[in-house]
């Protein structure tokens, strides 16, 4: 089709992931958000009242470093279908200002008491309406054309491993609390009368399932909400670190370590109903972990087990989070490190290919 007003658009393509135990491979096919304020909110706040020193920071690097390179490609395709999706945007909201100016001033004409005067006026306003109108139309299509569609073709080994995780997912969803574990301390056992190893900021967040509206229609993914970071996407193939249309990273399966651990914590707030107390401490201890009794009003502290799931990646991927189920966060990690597993199998089958 030849566009009749603008000529330089360029229809973006979709995308076909392929992947399998031949490797991974993006191609490029003819094409045929909802962030919840209060996280944002949460995340500004969180930005600007860091209750610890940066030092201890859990934190992934910037995402301009974290891309994995066998992505690196497809990223640039999709910071270049971005930049032309919000460019017709723009055209077509002045063009639908322009329309609308047009229509009022053509209505006012035609009621005005003296509207016999302004025929030839309001014959060039109905002209001008139509072709506006016929831009509009067109710049809407371009529109449609210029956002990514994103196809998935895999083998029914990989769809039935991602399954996997989709149901693990929805047993981890349902966990009482849900926390970004965002620094972590060597605390000073013997100064502090603590019986804790460590000090943990921690900070309570959400995860669902949910679209990004870098792709068109698309599936929604697995998404751990991030409160020092961008949010964590986990669709079939690779995962996105997203902060924004301009700033985000995909980094491939087979580049992350997953780790589970059963997560002691000394558990200050209430116990979530889903979690076991596993022992009691004291607010202050003496060293064999026996109640200080020099200090007046020393209180007893449960002792909770969680479940405590690390993902982290060689390009700087440091993500920490815990769920109060630690057997919903077994199965979760289970599946995710099989789904990895598998992948991180084909690239390496792929490489000796190539060798």
């Amino acid at each position: 089709m030849e566009w009749k007003y603008r000529k330089d658009f360029q229809v973006i393509p979709g995308i076909k992931l392929q992947y399998g135990k031949s490797g991974i491979k993006t191609n490029l096919v003819p094409s045929s958000k909802d962030d919840d304020p209060r996280d944002t909110e949460e995340k500004i706040r969180h930005r600007l009242f860091k209750p610890y020193n940066e030092a201890d920071e859990i934190k992934s690097s910037h995402t301009s470093v974290l891309t994995s390179t066998s992505l690196c490609e497809l990223k640039s395709f999709l910071l270049y279908a971005s930049d032309n999706y919000d460019n017709t945007a723009a055209l077509l909201q002045e063009k639908q200002k322009e329309l609308q100016a047009k229509q009022y001033l053509k209505h006012r004409k035609e009621k005005g008491l003296f509207s016999m005067f302004y025929k030839k006026i309001i014959e060039r306003l109905s002209a001008e309406i139509a072709i506006a109108t016929d831009e509009a139309d067109e710049l809407q299509q371009q529109l449609s054309l210029s956002a990514v569609q994103l196809e998935i073709d895999t083998e029914d080994v990989y769809t039935s491993l991602y399954n996997n995780m989709i149901d693990a997912f929805k047993l981890l969803s349902r966990c009482e609390k849900k926390w970004d574990f965002t620094s972590s301390k060597r605390t000073n056992q013997v100064l502090e009368r603590t019986s804790a190893a460590n000090t943990i900021t921690r900070s309570e967040i959400r995860i669902s399932q949910q679209p990004l509206e870098l792709f068109a229609d698309s599936q929604p993914a697995i998404k751990f909400h991030n409160m020092n970071g961008g949010d964590l996407y986990f669709y079939p193939g690779f995962m996105i670190v997203y902060e924004s249309k301009t700033e985000f990273a995909l980094i491939s399966y087979a580049d992350l370590d997953i780790d589970f651990h059963e997560q002691r914590f000394i558990e200050d707030e209430a116990v979530p109903s889903d979690s076991r107390v596993v022992d009691y401490t004291w607010a202050k201890v003496n060293k064999d972990g026996s109640r200080d009794r020099r200090f007046a009003g020393n209180y007893q502290i449960p002792i909770v087990l969680y479940g405590k799931l690390s993902i982290r990646s060689e390009s700087g991927l440091n993500e920490v989070y815990c769920f109060s189920n630690p057997e919903y966060t077994r199965l979760f990690w289970k599946a995710l490190h099989d789904y990895c597993d598998s992948l991180k199998k084909a690239n390496s089958l792929l490489k000796q290919f190539e060798q």
